[in-house]
Order: structure tokens, then sequence, then C-alpha cells
């Protein structure tokens, strides 16, 4: 199995999740996410949910 597939980069979560890179990236910071930060770069992982969201339960 390719572990790529299971990251995505600040780019490609603010497109899945509808916002701005720079929020993407401050919620890396706050710890709001599930991402490592590799130089000046963040990885996040690519299923976890959008921030915010909450769960729905009956």
């Amino acid at each position: 199995m390719n572990p790529l597939i299971e990251i995505m980069s600040t780019e490609e979560a603010s497109k899945l999740w509808g916002v701005h890179q720079d929020h993407v990236k401050r919620l890396c910071r706050e710890g709001k996410v599930i991402c490592r930060k590799f130089g000046k770069m963040y990885i996040l992982q690519k299923n976890q949910p959008r921030p915010g969201m909450r769960m729905v339960t009956n």
C-alpha cells in the first residue's frame, strides 16, 4: 500500500474543505487537525473530518 495516498498538502486540504490555505496552516499551528511539519511545510492526514464540523448522532 502506498502511504502517500493517505496524506495531503495544505493546498489540497484548503480545496477539499473550502477554506483558504492560510486558514489550514493556522489550524495546523493550533493543533486542531492531524498533521506533521516537515521544514516549512505541513502534511495532513487525509481521512479526517473537516475542522469545525460536528458529528451528527441520533
